[in-house]
């Protein structure tokens, strides 16, 4: 049994005049994996039979479809380029693998029969049409964390994740083989077969995503590494899909986020890191963290000097590496003053600056009304009077003339300017 390409089998005065059946399909919806050829019959050939494909019966092949010719249950020819086929059953196998490779002839030795029949008719024949388009729509999420080593951090944070997988019939002889057997009509993807499906994609998700993480992609770029994501999916699901004729194409990631905790781990992380590389910054941290020290422990009795001993311990430590290396800097220190001893870099030893005392409060000495001795503080040591305060002596006033406005002294008995008796 062969197909035979139209134009080659309209050249033999024994198939010209043979186009006794149409069998075709339809462009076939996307939940559709496979579905029976529909046979139809016209001019002489009354006597049909549904099962029986007649010799010189045309076939049509649409794009995107795998055409694959059985009898008796196993798969005699197959083609997977479009096209209009003549069915010839005194030829062999003509197998058109079209753009899915010679692994096809592998697959037909596995699963098919290369015979003849001679002209006779076998028991049963069909011919089935198989989807080889994208199936697209393949929505997936994560409901418990996946362990992801991060490269950035050098740590495994726990993320979640979603998005959307494509598949495609990679083997329709396989995928004949393992789902389709001998289907009246559709074979159709319902609930049961995206649940399986489902299942074993995360299943491979997690294993995949290790492999990423070893080409240093780190979680947040998760989304941006379709390719990478695919290939290692793919290889993951190759031995299991792989033989049942159907693999991944593209998977795409929409989001990956760390949990709550993973999130608070990275996120102190991320402040060391940026601590680290600025030592200004350091230094300012260490101040903060001397503050809070102290406001500690003046809510504390017992610790108040705890606290004031940690402030001057962080102030060595924090802020001597962070503000003193900027003050040292200011002041034309550089690395060229700083000792080297035993390989490592030793800071030159701050100078502390020295506190200027402030002078002690003196206290005006009174006498006493009460006894008549010398009062320095706020009572008489002598007689316990209390301390009379300080009265202020009033200042003089200017005069002035009432009748012409004229500055007089406080002695003038007359205005030296208009005469007015004062």
């Amino acid at each position: 049994m062969g197909l035979i390409k139209a134009a080659i089998g309209a050249a033999s005065s024994t198939l010209a005049d043979q186009w006794l059946e149409y069998i075709y399909c339809d462009r076939m919806p996307d939940d559709v994996l496979m579905r029976r050829g529909i046979a139809k019959t016209g001019g002489s050939n009354t006597k049909g039979t549904e099962n029986i494909i007649t010799n010189g019966s045309k076939i049509i092949v649409g794009e995107d479809q795998f055409l694959i010719v059985v009898s008796d249950g196993k798969i005699v020819d197959f083609t997977a380029e479009a096209g209009r086929y003549t069915f010839d059953q005194g030829t062999e196998p003509s197998m058109f693998y079209g753009g899915f490779g010679k692994g096809l002839i592998d697959s037909f030795k596995k699963f098919g029969e290369r015979f003849t029949t001679g002209g006779i008719a076998s028991h049963d024949q069909r011919a089935y049409f198989v989807n080889t388009r994208y199936i697209k729509g393949n929505k997936f999420g994560t409901g418990r964390p996946i362990p992801f080593r991060d490269s950035e951090f050098g740590m495994t944070v726990d993320i979640r994740c979603y998005g959307e997988y494509v598949m495609q019939v990679t083997d329709p002889l396989a995928f004949y083989h393992t789902y389709g057997g001998n289907v009246e009509g559709d074979y159709v993807i319902d609930d049961d077969f995206k649940n399986t499906f489902l299942a074993d994609f995360l299943q491979a998700l997690q294993p995949a995503l290790a492999k990423v993480a070893l080409q240093k992609i780190s979680y947040d770029m998760l989304p941006g590494a379709v390719d990478e994501i695919s290939t290692a999916v793919k290889e993951c699901l190759d031995s299991k899909w792989g033989s049942q004729g159907i693999n991944v194409i593209r998977v795409s990631i929409a989001s990956a986020t760390p949990t709550e905790e993973s999130a608070s781990i990275i996120k102190s992380a991320q402040g060391d890191r940026l601590y680290a590389m600025n030592p200004a910054m350091q230094g300012a941290r260490a101040n903060a963290a001397a503050s809070e020290a102290i406001k500690t422990a003046a809510g504390n009795e017992a610790g108040a000097m705890t606290g004031f001993m940690g402030m001057g311990m962080l102030n060595q430590g924090g802020a001597m590496f962070g503000a003193n290396i900027s003050s040292q800097a200011t002041a034309g220190v550089g690395m060229d003053s700083m000792n080297v001893a035993g390989g490592g870099v030793v800071l030159p030893t701050p100078q502390s600056e020295p506190v200027e005392e402030k002078p002690a409060e003196t206290t005006e000495e009174v006498i006493c009304p009460n006894c008549g001795a010398p009062i320095l503080n706020k009572f008489c040591t002598e007689c316990g009077t209390p301390r009379p305060e300080k009265v202020e002596e009033e200042q003089p006033q200017d005069k002035f003339c009432p009748n012409c406005g004229n500055k007089i002294d406080e002695n003038d008995k007359f205005c030296p300017s208009c005469g007015n008796q004062l």
